[in-house]
């Protein structure tokens, strides 16, 4: 009985920064942070702490990699299980925007070709203002952010287009190459045609048909296919031809 009761004597008076990270070391805990949302979490632990004593644990988390710096004020917190990745700060860059493109189908396995960028898309409409696109420099890493029409990236189910993920909009596999065929037919966009060594096994054929119809792709998906299946026949004929 005496044990249990200098454990909990010793959580108790445990210092602010040490209640603090073993706060942010739980499973819920929030993955990417902004420096309020830190300062409101290290207030739970101890009201009077002061600004500049919250900004010295953050000098000294960011040298013990325990939280990554992304932009000024916005981190990913390493602390958690498992610790927060690039991709989930996209949406705190470009609100709304979903990871997708050579991210998605490159982590899936689909694509032979494994990008450090993140890349995304960004929805837009004529009734808001157009999001800043381009490529977006960050101590972190590097993100690639292209537009697409909100209604066209919001076309079709969400379990068909979004993957199963929390904290962030991420595309599934067959989203993110539909995304990419909308995008290599858009005159206003420089993005050239998915590759044709895509491996087609890693993705769902009937949720691919039922998201190319919703987005109004199935002739660009369909004339893809047909190019890519003579090309998996005939590999080195194809590439002499194929203009991506």
């Amino acid at each position: 009985m005496g044990r249990t009761t200098v454990k909990q004597s010793s959580a108790v008076t445990a210092n602010w920064d040490t209640r603090l990270e073993l706060r942010l070391a739980e499973p819920e805990a929030a993955r990417v942070l902004n420096t309020a949302t830190l300062f409101r979490l290290a207030r739970h632990e101890q009201h009077a702490l002061s600004r500049a004593s919250l900004e010295r644990w953050i000098k000294d988390a960011l040298a013990a990699k325990r939280l990554i710096k992304v932009v000024r004020g916005l981190y990913l917190n390493r602390m958690t299980a498992p610790p927060a990745e690039l991709a989930e700060a996209a949406t705190w860059l470009r609100p709304g925007c979903v990871v997708s493109l050579q991210t998605v189908l490159g982590d899936s396995g689909a694509w032979n070709n494994f990008t450090q960028m993140v890349t995304c898309v960004v929805p837009f409409s004529n009734s808001s203002s157009r999001p800043s696109l381009g490529i977006r420099r960050t101590q972190a890493g590097q993100f690639q952010f292209r537009g697409i029409p909100e209604l066209v990236l919001n076309s079709g189910k969400d379990a068909d287009r979004l993957a199963d993920v929390t904290g962030y909009l991420r595309a599934t596999t067959e989203a993110a190459l539909l995304h990419w065929l909308y995008l290599a037919a858009s005159p206003h966009s420089s993005l050239a045609a998915p590759p044709l060594d895509i491996d087609m096994d890693e993705l769902d054929a009937s949720r691919l048909k039922r998201l190319a119809k919703a987005m109004n792709l199935s002739d660009e998906f369909g004339k893809w296919m047909t190019i890519k299946r003579v090309h998996d026949q005939s590999p080195s004929v194809v590439e002499q031809t194929w203009i991506p």
